[in-house]
């Protein structure tokens, strides 16, 4: 089955993904999911759009950035993948969505009280794809996906980059569990939503078999990259402080701030997803341990001469 993707090139992990696809024989198209031109060429024939892209990580930008690309060019992407004549829409949501849950198992079914702009903005995003789906028959359904994982992703490889060198910044008391999906069991459940009759109008969380506090993390990240590991603990007041003077202080200048309060999230959180109607629905089970997704995703890196 041919596969276009269209995904921005503007840093070097990106380009060299973008290389990855190509050479697996995707074409790739580069630009933003938010112009229509390209995303008009790259609809033609389709059946399935998968809705991959998102503004996540930038901070002192305006509300208004996040809602104009996670939600209402969402919107316009639907109309336009209507217009093509694509059978299914499947959006990747977030399990943020949830909000702080505080420790407790949340499923579907678990009210949504997002707590920051990216998350409000996924979670209105997500309504609207069911609206849509409502209005107008098109096949439409929702993952919200646990931190992703593996070889090819750049945002955990910090963790896995000081740990290796032996001492980690602890903030706070580290006891929150943390509950991360391995990119292989992501990719079984987009294709399962992709096909599942069962799946149209609903939403799934998908996320590995285990969460597990961020202490005991270190410590499985520690042995398996061969090494121990320091904790260097920090209050979590000391380093809100830090992280709001640092981030209003880049903002005059525009500047991407290295630490702001919305990174401090890591730290707070205390999750864990339940899977069971991807189970029960889409007949769904994580293929991949924590620690066997770990060891994969190290011996990628090292492959790629990240680590």
């Amino acid at each position: 089955m041919p596969v276009t993707a269209v995904s921005l090139e503007a840093t070097p992990l990106e380009a060299e993904n973008g290389a990855t696809l190509r050479k697996a024989g995707v074409e790739l198209h580069i630009g933003s999911f938010a112009e229509e031109p390209i995303m008009r060429q790259a609809l033609e024939g389709a059946d399935t759009v998968f809705h991959i892209a998102a503004a996540m990580r930038e901070a002192n930008v305006p509300d208004s950035h996040f809602y104009e690309i996670n939600c209402e060019a969402t919107k316009r992407l639907l109309a336009w993948s209507r217009e093509a004549g694509v059978r299914r829409f499947v959006y990747c949501s977030t399990s943020g969505v949830i909000g702080h849950s505080h420790g407790r198992v949340t499923d579907e079914e678990t009210p949504c009280h997002p707590k920051d702009i990216y998350q409000k903005s996924k979670w209105a995003a997500e309504q609207a794809v069911f609206a849509f789906g409502r209005a107008t028959g098109m096949e439409v359904t929702a993952v919200r996906p646990a931190a992703a994982y593996g070889a090819g992703d750049g945002r955990l490889l910090k963790l896995f980059r000081m740990i290796q060198k032996g001492r980690f910044p602890l903030v706070g008391n580290g006891r929150g569990k943390h509950h991360l999906v391995y990119i292989d069991d992501l990719n079984d459940v987009m294709m399962l939503v992709a096909e599942r009759p069962e799946a149209v109008g609903r939403v799934y969380n998908v996320a590995g078999a285990e969460s597990v506090p961020l202490v005991d993390l270190v410590q499985i990240l520690a042995e398996e990259l061969g090494t121990s590991c320091t904790l260097r603990r920090i209050p979590m007041p000391a380093m809100q402080l830090l992280a709001t003077v640092i981030e209003f202080s880049c903002r005059p200048f525009g500047i991407q701030p290295p630490l702001y309060r919305r990174r401090l999230d890591f730290y707070r959180h205390d999750e864990h997803f339940s899977i069971e109607r991807a189970r029960a629905e889409l007949g769904f089970e994580p293929r991949t341990s924590l620690r066997a997704g770990i060891r994969l995703t190290i011996e990628g890196y090292r492959k790629q001469g990240w680590l």
